[in-house]
């Protein structure tokens, strides 16, 4: 059985390369999660706006932050529908219960976030 990783985006167990090297430091895989549709490599400099051309690595951690919440705002669209289990999606969608479960497996504090849709924000 292939070992599948952790999106550290969305939280979708789907990605067939790590994003953390052994040293736990973030990789750049160029896989793209079938989930969110983040890639590894690419999309922290180009579809995160930063006001950088190449995001410097001690920006990656915001970059990672200000895609998931783009993501989220813009309605957890499922880059491949077909490649996620039907039961985790609503239409094209995530559904938000299996967001925040994916969210939790990040040990995010999704109590605090501030992104539309959570918590009254």
């Amino acid at each position: 059985m292939t070992k599948l990783y952790t999106c550290l985006i969305c939280g979708y167990k789907g990605l067939s390369e790590n994003p953390l090297n052994n040293d736990g430091e973030y990789q750049k895989t160029f896989e793209i999660c079938p989930c969110c549709d983040f890639e590894y490599g690419y999309s922290e400099d180009h579809d995160v706006s930063l006001g950088f051309i190449v995001t410097p690595d001690y920006l990656i951690d915001a970059a990672i932050q200000l895609y998931r919440k783009q993501w989220i705002e813009n309605g957890m669209k499922i880059a491949n529908p077909e490649d996620i289990p039907e039961e985790l999606r609503n239409g094209d969608c995530l559904k938000f219960e299996v967001l925040l479960k994916q969210l939790n497996s990040l040990n995010l504090d999704t109590e605090n976030f501030e992104i539309k849709g959570f918590n009254g924000y």
